[in-house]
């Protein structure tokens, strides 16, 4: 994105309408001036009034595209976090301060280095005061990042003109490190016994209990038969002695600070796959074993606010 363009998007207010041509529109408004022309040079009245009645056409379509967009407000309700290069959800409540049919509206992200992965594309109806849709953006870099601002555009009825509304959300979301690395991992025995933790979620053993499912864990755990039964669905825990532990060292030596962080992060989801309980040490602080998808959630979550100053 140049910087004129971002001057331009930054001077633009909040909530107010904006409306341009199209280039359909500009090859619209030409050949409108070329017939009048023509009429002008052979005193044709027949084509002064197909000139004419074409250049109503345009504004009218001028005044239809402005009011589709007026009075709409967009606003985001929830924004997951996601890995770097990642597709990141987002949950925006779509309203409307006058009870009209709103057709054609486009949602997109402005900033080019956070794309739309699929712009939204919606319709209010004047019984929907407001309505809730889900977009997605590409994840751009590590980090903790306000989410870009987001353009509500239409180019409804007949596409001449373009009208839009920006919006500047004030949610912030965390991308967490792309897992990526080759290095090996060794596991190590644990001090503390399996029922210090409760459960395993290793095939291997005795099967001890059910536990609620959570999203992460592996499908081979999923008790299919009780989920056939109830419609819920449960993961199966065995108890055993042997139990596989990670303690996740920081030693970054001379490798660069992100690929490092990378790989911390390729072997938190190996230690996940695995169902195995893991540790992990950053150089400023520690967290403590645990396991599943929560517990790497928040190990990603301190390597995405990890400095490399750190």
């Amino acid at each position: 994105m140049s910087s004129l363009t971002k001057l331009i998007i930054k001077l633009q207010r909040p909530n107010k309408t904006y409306i341009m041509p199209t280039r359909g529109g500009v090859m619209y408004g030409l050949a409108i001036v070329v017939m009048i022309l023509t009429a002008a040079t052979y005193n044709n009245n027949l084509i002064y009034l197909l000139a004419f009645s074409l250049f109503s056409i345009l504004i009218v379509s001028m005044l239809q595209t402005h009011y589709n967009i007026r009075g709409v407000r967009l606003s985001v309700l929830q924004a997951a976090d996601a890995f770097e290069g990642d597709h990141l959800n987002v949950l925006f409540q779509l309203e409307q301060a006058r009870a009209r049919d709103k057709r054609g509206l486009i949602i997109r992200s402005v900033d080019k280095s956070w794309p739309s992965a699929n712009p939204v594309r919606e319709t209010l109806l004047a019984q929907e005061p407001n309505k809730i849709v889900r977009g997605v953006i590409v994840a751009a870099r590590r980090g903790v990042h306000q989410l870009p601002p987001f353009f509500v555009e239409t180019t409804y009825p007949l596409g001449l003109f373009c009208a839009w509304k920006i919006f500047r959300p004030t949610s912030e979301v965390v991308v967490f490190p792309r897992p990526e690395g080759n290095r090996p991992l060794q596991a190590a025995r644990h001090v503390e016994g399996e029922h210090d933790f409760g459960l395993r979620g290793s095939p291997e053993g005795d099967f001890g209990e059910l536990k609620r499912y959570q999203v992460g864990e592996s499908y081979h755990q999923i008790a299919w038969k009780h989920f056939a039964k109830r419609g819920v669905l449960y993961s199966k825990v065995h108890w055993g002695e042997d139990h596989k532990h990670y303690h996740i060292h920081w030693d970054r030596a001379d490798a660069d600070f992100e690929v490092y962080l990378r790989q911390l992060s390729a072997w938190i989801k190996l230690a996940v796959d695995e169902g195995a309980t893991f540790a992990l040490d950053l150089p400023d602080s520690q967290i403590g074993a645990g396991f599943g998808p929560t517990h790497a959630q928040t190990c990603w979550n301190a390597l995405a606010r990890l400095r490399e100053s750190a």
